[in-house]
């Protein structure tokens, strides 16, 4: 396997583990215990936690290393807001309508976390700037163990992903409602993703 290919595979790995909430807020990565159990050396293990601390998914601090991200009840509000924002500026420069087959796929998906992670993703495919479907896509990830955990404290709300891709509804109230309702539960997300 070339050096890339390690990379890469170790980078794959670990961005699932992460967007998966398999470590709490706080935990530590250590690059030598990752290396041994995805069976790699540790400069591509080192490599690709620099790349997801590039992407937020991850956090350096130096002398101690690596590790998951703790956000506190006001950064998860911040980040609720930043990618409303950006999904608003999204659903404004949209230059396609995401096809209803791949709306119905995104509904279909295992979980509620997975149809969020798509429908955010077929907005982000809907617009010309390549900066901006980065950014909806960085944002899910960081925001994805989160989602897992929405289910255990927001009543379902019919219709609430399919509003956010719909063109004949005004899909900019209804990603602000959506994140609105999640900015409110902050304090309880961040307390059931830190265990407590």
């Amino acid at each position: 396997m070339s050096p890339l290919q390690a990379m890469e595979r170790s980078y794959t790995a670990l961005k699932a583990q992460l967007r998966e909430g398999i470590h709490r807020p706080g935990h530590r990565l250590e690059a030598n215990r990752i290396a041994d159990e995805l069976g790699m050396s540790m400069t591509p293990v080192r490599d690709a936690l620099n790349r997801l601390v590039g992407e937020d998914l991850v956090e350096a601090t130096s002398g101690d290393g690596f590790h998951v991200p703790r956000l506190s009840e006001g950064d998860l509000r911040d980040l609720y807001e930043w990618n409303s924002a950006i999904s608003i500026l999204a659903a404004r420069s949209a230059r396609t309508i995401p096809d209803p087959e791949a709306v119905y796929a995104a509904m279909s998906e295992d979980t509620l976390a997975d149809a969020t992670a798509t429908c955010f993703q077929l907005l982000a495919e809907s617009v010309p700037n390549q900066d901006l479907r980065i950014a909806i896509s960085r944002a899910s990830d960081r925001l994805h163990s989160f989602r897992l955990i929405e289910a255990q404290l927001l009543e379902p709300v019919i219709g609430e992903l399919e509003a956010l891709l719909d063109p004949a509804q005004r899909r900019q109230v209804a990603i602000r409602r959506y994140h609105q309702i999640r900015m409110r539960a902050a304090p309880e997300l961040v307390r059931l993703r830190s265990g407590k």
